[in-house]
C-alpha cells in the first residue's frame, strides 16, 4: 500500500504554479500503489505550460512530499462543473479512464 493524499491539498499546491489558472485531482488506478494521483489543469489566458513542467516543477517544490508529485498532469481547455460551479470530480474520473465524452 501507499500513501493517503489528499486531492484537495494536491490541487491547492498545484494551483500556485505562476500558469496554472484551475486544478482538479482524480485517483487512478496503479499496478504498484493501487492509485496514485492525476491532475487536470487549465491554464491563464496568455500563458503555456505542459504537464511535463508541471510535474518537474512540483518536484522541486520543499512544500510537498515527494510521493503527492503526481505522475500525470494533463492540461485541458476547461473542467467539467456544475450549474453552480463546483468541480464533477466523476466526469474527471472518467476522463482519466479515457472517456472523454462523458459529461
Amino acid at each position: 500500500g501507499g500513501e493517503n493524499i489528499s486531492s484537495v491539498a494536491l490541487e491547492s499546491m498545484l494551483a500556485t504554479h505562476p500558469s496554472i489558472l484551475e486544478v482538479g485531482v482524480v485517483a487512478v488506478a496503479d499496478s504498484h500503489w493501487g492509485e496514485r494521483p492525476k491532475a487536470f489543469i487549465t491554464v491563464k489566458d496568455g500563458e503555456s505550460v505542459k504537464g511535463e513542467d508541471v510535474i518537474d516543477w512540483a518536484k522541486h517544490k520543499s512544500d510537498i512530499s515527494k510521493f503527492m508529485v503526481p505522475r500525470e498532469v494533463e492540461v485541458v481547455k476547461e473542467l467539467p462543473k456544475t450549474s453552480t460551479g463546483k468541480l464533477k470530480k466523476n466526469v474527471l474520473r472518467e476522463w482519466a479512464k479515457g472517456k472523454r465524452d462523458a459529461k
